[in-house]
């Protein structure tokens, strides 16, 4: 039987493979060359950063011996605050006691300063001292009403017209005038010039109805300044619904009194606003006083009609008041007017101590001021309160 002849074979490479081995050689060089291109082409697209500019440090050899004495200013001198130093310690505080006068060159003082006998007064610096008043109100002189609360006396017999009047001691050989100035609360920049630019013997007369009374009548006392309110009273022209009035009957004035007392804490007196009318109407003026007086308070009368029946009838009933001898800006506003017409009313300090009448104007406060800088050294500012008790 004849044996099967085994054939072997042998594998032979697919001509398929030598095709495709070459496809993907060339499929990675193509995808080589386009990350290549690409990378070329985002890079020439990028924005300019603009150019770099190199700053080229000066050898230290080349320096010249007098060039390393040139010291260079420090522009933030003024930020590098030690870490041991409080940098608000030197900030005026409302109420800080005893603020000191800041001298300046006079050269360097602007050109729109007021002049007095041919020297400049710089009105932006504080030119006196001052002792803060007591914070207001003082516990048990107050009692509540509908409206809040008013004055009252203290069962121990004080009331406010000593409690919030400034204390004052008289000098010996001094003569004294006294100032208010009033209208106040009304103009926020004029009421901050007064509080903190005139002295605190100066004694201030706010509008009962002012915007944010209680915070003026604070600002002031911590200022050392001793505080009225002005009771709108009836005068010549129309009046307003809670004006003080004739005509009127005893409880809508009171009621009225109250609305206005109620306002604030920490005044001494009151003042009139107006009141032409009512200030010699005995009938509707009666009342109030007595209320007045039974709230322990005084009253200064601006002294607009010589004659008035206010003063007879406050001493009548006992509640303590004068009237003010003249007005130092009724006709002028300006700061030379308001100086000449206080060195008028000095010379009835040899006699009592006057009192003058101003309004809240940038000029009146002024005046003040400049008479302050140029009075003689035996007349001195007091408090209207003192010449309440003096006279």
């Amino acid at each position: 039987m004849a044996m099967a002849k085994h054939i072997r074979r042998t594998p032979k490479k697919m001509p398929s493979v030598r095709k495709h081995g070459l496809s993907a050689v060339l499929l990675l060089a193509i995808l080589t060359l386009s990350v290549w291109s690409w990378l070329n082409i985002s890079a020439k697209n990028k924005p300019d950063k603009g150019p770099i500019f190199e700053v080229a440090l000066p050898d230290p050899s080349a320096v010249k011996s007098s060039d390393q004495d040139v010291q260079l200013p420090d522009l933030l001198a003024q930020d590098n605050i030690p870490a041991n130093v409080n940098p608000t310690e030197r900030v005026s505080l409302v109420g800080e006691p005893k603020r000191r006068t800041v001298k300046t060159n006079p050269s360097s003082r602007p050109s729109g300063s007021v002049m007095i006998d041919g020297r400049p007064l710089d009105n932006r610096k504080t030119i006196t001292d001052f002792t803060p008043l007591a914070p207001a109100p003082a516990s048990g002189l107050s009692r509540m009403t509908s409206f809040g609360a008013v004055p009252t006396p203290h069962k121990d017999g004080r009331t406010a017209v000593l409690a919030y009047a400034k204390p004052f001691t008289p000098k010996v050989d001094t003569k004294y005038i006294s100032l208010v100035i009033g209208g106040l609360g009304i103009n926020p920049m004029v009421t901050r010039k007064a509080i903190n630019e005139l002295p605190g013997a100066v004694t201030l007369s706010f509008a009962a109805e002012a915007p944010g009374l209680q915070n003026w009548i604070n600002q002031a006392r911590a200022r050392g300044h001793e505080v009225m309110i002005e009771l709108p009273m009836q005068g010549i022209g129309p009046v307003e619904t809670r004006t003080l009035r004739i005509g009127a009957d005893e409880k809508t004035n009171i009621k009225n009194l109250e609305y206005f007392l109620a306002r604030a804490q920490g005044y001494f007196a009151v003042t009139n606003y107006g009141g032409a009318r009512l200030v010699n109407n005995e009938a509707a003026l009666l009342p109030i006083v007595k209320y007045l007086k039974s709230a322990g308070l005084g009253f200064i009368y601006d002294g607009a009609l010589e004659n008035a029946r206010i003063g007879p009838i406050a001493r009548r009933e006992g509640l303590p008041a004068i009237m003010a001898d003249a007005f130092i800006d009724e006709t002028q506003q300006d700061s030379a007017a308001v100086r000449r017409n206080i060195q008028s009313l000095q010379a009835k300090s040899y006699e009592k101590t006057p009192v003058g009448m101003g309004f809240s104007y940038p000029g009146t406060i002024d005046g003040i001021r400049a008479w302050l800088a140029n009075k003689p050294e035996n007349i001195e500012l007091a408090p209207v309160s003192y010449a309440l008790k003096s006279r």
